[in-house]
């Protein structure tokens, strides 16, 4: 029996849930923003984009980075990296 393929991304064990009011206040960064609030260079900026390890949106060609969410994700993996005592 043939496989159905269909044209709908499948989830690859990431997932993401938002309430109606998340995006209400957030603060979106240009590339520039986003570098110097990681601290970080232009080309980590977009080898992190590329490999889909922080959010981003293009708002037509422009790449924007919501700020609260860029915070969640590093304060997680900076709170993974902690060992025990």
């Amino acid at each position: 029996m043939k496989k159905q393929h269909t044209n709908h991304p499948e989830l690859q064990g990431f997932h993401l849930e938002f309430s109606a009011n998340f995006f209400e206040n957030e603060i979106w960064l240009t590339i520039e923003q986003a570098m110097a609030h990681l601290n970080v260079s232009r080309s980590t900026i977009y080898r992190l984009r590329k490999e889909h390890s922080i959010p981003c949106f293009k708002l037509g060609n422009t790449p924007m980075f919501p700020k609260h969410l860029l915070n969640k994700i590093l304060l997680q993996r900076a709170i993974r990296n902690v060992k025990p005592f």
